[in-house]
Order: C-alpha cells, then sequence, then structure tokens
C-alpha cells in the first residue's frame, strides 16, 4: 500500500473531519464511524480549525490514492536530563477500512524521521492497556514500554 504523508493544511479538513470523528468515536463508547452525525462532523471540523490556529503540536494525514486513511499527532518538549528535544504522539488513528495495512506503520515511522531529524533523545507515547494492536505495532517499531512509569493527569 503505498501511502503518502502530508502535514494538515486548513484545504485537508473537510476531508479530514471524517478521520478526527472516527477517532473520537473508536473509544468506549461504542459509537462507530458511520454513525457520526453532521453535528460531530460540524464540532470536528471547529476542532481542526482551532488545532491549525493553535501551532502548539502537529497533525500528519495519511493519504491513499485521493482518500486520506489516518493521522498522527505530534508535540515537542525538551529533557532537561538529558538536553535534548522530546517528540511525543498525542493521537494516532488509522480508519478501520484501512487498519492492518500498515498507515499506522507509516505514520510512526515518519514521527520516527522527524525526532532524528531534530536530534530528539526520545518518541514518546503512550497507549490504553486493552490496546493490544497498538500495543503490537509499537513493539514492532523498536519501543519499549517502560515499567513503573504511572501517568497522571489533573483535569483543568
Amino acid at each position: 500500500m503505498s501511502v503518502e504523508i502530508v502535514p494538515l493544511n486548513e484545504s485537508l479538513v473537510p476531508s479530514v473531519k471524517r478521520l478526527l470523528a472516527g477517532y473520537m468515536n473508536s473509544s468506549s463508547n461504542g459509537v462507530t464511524e458511520s454513525e457520526t452525525t453532521t453535528t460531530q462532523l460540524r464540532e470536528c471540523e471547529d476542532i481542526l480549525y482551532r488545532f491549525l490556529r493553535n501551532n502548539k503540536s502537529h497533525c500528519y494525514v495519511a493519504k491513499f490514492e485521493q482518500e486520506y486513511v489516518g493521522f498522527i499527532v505530534l508535540s515537542w518538549s525538551f529533557s532537561i536530563s538529558k538536553g535534548y528535544p522530546v517528540l511525543r504522539v498525542d493521537a494516532l488513528y488509522s480508519s478501520p477500512h484501512h487498519r492492518n495495512k500498515g498507515v499506522g506503520s507509516k505514520l510512526v515511522q515518519y514521527a520516527i524521521g522527524i525526532a532524528i531529524e531534530n536530534k530528539a533523545s526520545r518518541l514518546q507515547l503512550e497507549t490504553d492497556d486493552e490496546n493490544s494492536p497498538a500495543r503490537k505495532l509499537y513493539s514492532n517499531l523498536g519501543f519499549k514500554l517502560i515499567p513503573g512509569k504511572g501517568l497522571y493527569m489533573a483535569f483543568l
């Protein structure tokens, strides 16, 4: 499968909003991509436009032929102990019809290239314990699970 990776821009938002809806509906709420409502699509479009105005993260979309089939969201931080930047995968998604065809792998490999090019000390990500397909993908790409690292969040 020949996948092209391109940066998200305003002209792509109408084509990519359904992918974001699929990502948002892929959690345990039981809604499928085909059940996405017009209101949800409008909200996803608004989110993508706000994302592009924010400039704190970057989104890259996977294009197969004339269809956008997945995306990855990346953000930068800095490792004060290593003295180099850290690239973080904030979101990764491929459409259900294009899973197990290398889309996720291509997106993560693209992120690895960006991390190497920018001399990052690491590429970091997290996933749910139950998400065994993602865990297998990350392991196959050389990622290591760090035992004992708990995740804490403050919801503001």
